[in-house]
């Protein structure tokens, strides 16, 4: 691994970074996330303790959303989870969708789950960076998935 320079913000930053951790802006347009083939027992409790429950819920969701940073797939390009719920979830990746039906792909640290979504809004870039904020409802999940955001609400609720 060795360091390099933001072209946006001329920010040193990992040359295997996705995003730059001082402005945001994308990278690479094309990342190979690799998925662990040994995974820690500690992998999920992580994800659960890093979750957050906004105490401000918008009223015009139905289910609470889980504040949470994790990294995902759509359709091979990757993104970063901004939150969650059952019922849909804010991601933020480098890559536009011109397809409203997309497939995520979701590594909790106990399972891989496939994801199907329809996008819902597209928020548009920020001048200092080209990441672009999407709004996804999940169309179709596996039952680990439900069971994932479950225990993430279980966890986030005893804080």
């Amino acid at each position: 691994m060795a360091l390099t320079h933001c072209s946006e913000c001329n920010g040193k930053v990992s040359d295997q970074a996705i995003m730059c951790p001082h402005c945001g802006f994308g990278l690479q347009k094309k990342i190979e996330i690799k998925l662990p083939s040994n995974r820690t027992e500690n992998a999920y409790q992580d994800i659960i303790e890093k979750a957050d429950v906004p105490n401000v819920q918008d009223e015009r969701r139905t289910q609470k959303r889980i504040n949470i940073k994790m990294m995902a797939k759509i359709d091979q390009e990757t993104a970063r989870i901004c939150n969650i719920s059952k019922g849909g979830m804010k991601l933020a990746t480098a890559v536009a969708h011109h397809t409203p039906n997309i497939t995520i792909t979701l590594d909790n640290g106990e399972n891989i789950m496939n994801i199907k979504g329809v996008v819902r809004w597209v928020g548009g870039k920020r001048s200092f960076s080209n990441i672009v904020e999407i709004g996804v409802e999940i169309s179709a999940a596996p039952q680990e998935y439900y069971q994932f955001i479950d225990r993430l609400l279980a966890e986030a609720a005893k804080k």
